[in-house]
């Protein structure tokens, strides 16, 4: 029975990996031969991963709107099979437009994977299993970005098309386990559905003592949101102005940046289980504010690599701890929509970020990265917030 569940879990690590490594961060890199190759300009290519982002938003906020099992089933079948399409489609478009409809396709699509995966891949984990499962889920991010940087980044860049047909390949033969995993774990979930209450209309139950905890982790994963964008945007940019970057080296860098997710997501697994996820946020913050101070003053191939590294394992170490937390404050009937609305907060953490921000990018880029070293000091603060919170709930005054 473990195995079978870790099954799960490994299927649906493949799931995060097609909607977070390669449609999101993979296309940095397709988007660096689409500029080196003379199809769009730099700001063209801003806007299309601007509009994947609007569409995981949505895709985030309409899968926490799902109440009915079949619903759910239905739109994780279509999202999973428009992502290989959209990017197949994506080598055959020419113009912006049409780029720009599949970017939003797939990130609607994206939003519907990253919301509804990992609480299908966990379900039936007993609380001393969930956080592995959940951190072998997360990992997929990292190991769908680290894949198609190694197989993408080393293209001529007159192979634009190529990319894209490489990238559909590639989510097309992860999809086979996550087809597994929605015809098996639907099959579980139909026997007892945890949100049956929800689709009754009952009204959601979350404790009065979670209140507090529950704002300090949702705030938290606002500012992983807005801190991780100055690394995860702007590191090529940052690695170009200071190292004179190639194409090369920015493909290095992503797959630095996926190595580092996948170890953070997998390091989550070895944890202990007598070390309290409460206790382990706020230190894991930690190291993400260790990646940013490095990223600001690095001068360096090897620091900034270590800096990616560090960012990479922060965030997904992160992702993968509030998963688990979030088990801890919400009724088990809650978790899906409520992961759903955390993961869309991320989202928009991200895309405040990079708006408000963007001035700086062209003029004085080390401001805009000293700014996403205060906002993940906030991000410290706030996970402290949550452990104060449930310390006070276990040792009142």
């Amino acid at each position: 029975m473990a195995q079978y569940r870790y099954t799960k879990a490994i299927a649906g690590s493949c799931a995060i990996g097609i909607g977070l490594g390669v449609v999101r961060f993979d296309f940095a890199i397709v988007g660096r031969l689409m500029i080196e190759s003379g199809l769009f300009s730099a700001s063209s290519i801003g806007e299309l991963s601007s509009l994947n982002l609007a569409g995981y938003i949505l895709g985030c906020l309409h899968h926490s709107q799902l109440r009915i099992l079949r619903h759910r089933r239905l739109i994780l079948w279509i999202a999973l099979l428009t992502i290989p399409i959209s990017l197949f489609a994506e080598g055959l478009s020419s113009t912006l437009a049409m780029h720009s409809f599949w970017r939003i396709l797939a990130g609607w699509a994206s939003g519907h994977l990253m919301s509804g995966i990992p609480h299908l891949a966990t379900l039936g984990c007993a609380d001393g299993q969930r956080r592995g499962a959940s951190a072998l889920v997360m990992s997929g991010a990292g190991i769908g970005a680290l894949i198609g940087a190694l197989s993408v980044g080393s293209l001529p860049m007159e192979t634009v098309e190529l990319g894209w047909v490489l990238l559909g390949t590639v989510a097309a033969f992860l999809a086979i386990p996550v087809g597994w995993l929605l015809l098996v774990g639907f099959r579980d979930e139909a026997r007892h559905d945890p949100e049956a209450p929800l689709a009754r209309g009952e009204a959601p139950k979350i404790p009065s003592s979670s209140l507090l905890p529950l704002a300090g982790l949702t705030l938290g994963y606002l500012l992983l949101g807005a801190g991780q964008t100055p690394v995860a945007l702007y590191e090529p940019l940052l690695v170009s102005e200071r190292l004179g970057a190639s194409p090369m080296l920015s493909s290095t860098s992503l797959a630095v940046f996926g190595a580092g997710c996948t170890t953070g997501s997998l390091l989550a697994s070895t944890f202990p289980r007598r070390w309290p996820t409460v206790v382990l946020l706020p230190i894991v913050a930690c190291l993400g504010l260790l990646g940013n101070i490095l990223f600001l003053t690095g001068s360096s191939e090897t620091i900034l690599g270590a800096a990616t590294f560090c960012v990479g394992a922060w965030i997904w170490l992160t992702a993968s701890l509030t998963f688990d937390r979030l088990s801890q404050l919400v009724d088990p009937s809650e978790l899906r929509p409520t992961w759903s609305l955390i993961t869309m907060i991320l989202g928009i953490g991200f895309a405040l970020f990079a708006f408000a921000t963007s001035p700086l990018v062209s003029q004085r880029i080390d401001g805009l990265i000293l700014i996403g070293v205060v906002v993940v000091v906030l991000q410290v603060i706030a996970e402290l917030i949550q452990w104060l919170g449930d310390r006070r709930h276990r040792h009142p005054v």
